[in-house]
């Protein structure tokens, strides 16, 4: 498979991003290129490192637009501020501006980062177009792929909490959505 979003040819040069498991560091080689390592996080069903990967290998409004739908998969639990935060990241990634940047801050700092969508709502803050703190003050850049982590956050914690038994669907989903975006899909016509 081509991923033509993903714009690393190693996937070490990804994995190396974040902070991944042994089992991770272990199962990716130097000679792996970025399909192949997702292929074997995959094989060995190291979702959680699988999504990280993919966060950190996507460009930023891929990446958060791909957050932005799996979090759709659990839209029955959020409440209507959390939706926000969920429209809030879709709407900024169709039309970035300083405006819906700052508003996802609001909603990250509201929610204090203790669910999936306020940390989507933190990775729009995070996205590397402006300062993160505040406006009257000297600009402050943020990491540069520190949205990543926030992406990979509200992913991951989505698939777990609040707590339902449908974990393994979701991390399916969510791989293959993010897949989709990678090959250049928007993700919106992936089934289960």
């Amino acid at each position: 498979m081509i991923y033509k979003k993903i714009p690393y040819k190693s996937g070490l040069q990804i994995l190396n991003r974040f902070k991944a498991s042994e089992d991770a560091v272990a199962l990716i080689t130097e000679d792996m290129s970025a399909p192949e390592s997702i292929e074997s996080l995959k094989q060995a069903e190291l979702n959680f490192d699988l999504i990280q990967f993919l966060a950190h290998g996507l460009p930023v409004r891929e990446s958060i637009w791909w957050a932005s739908l799996c979090l759709d998969m659990r839209s029955d639990v959020w409440s209507p501020i959390q939706m926000q935060c969920v429209n809030t990241a879709r709407d900024w990634v169709k039309s970035p501006s300083e405006e819906l940047r700052r508003k996802a801050e609001l909603f990250a700092n509201r929610l204090e980062q203790n669910c999936g969508p306020s940390w989507l709502a933190q990775a729009v803050f995070w996205n590397g177009s402006g300062s993160i703190v505040a406006a009257d003050l000297p600009v402050v850049l943020p990491d540069a792929h520190l949205y990543s982590k926030a992406v990979s956050g509200a992913v991951n914690h989505a698939a777990a909490l609040p707590h339902w038994d449908g974990t393994k669907e979701y991390y399916e989903k969510a791989i293959s959505t993010a897949l989709d975006i990678a090959a250049g899909g928007n993700g919106k016509e992936v089934e289960a």
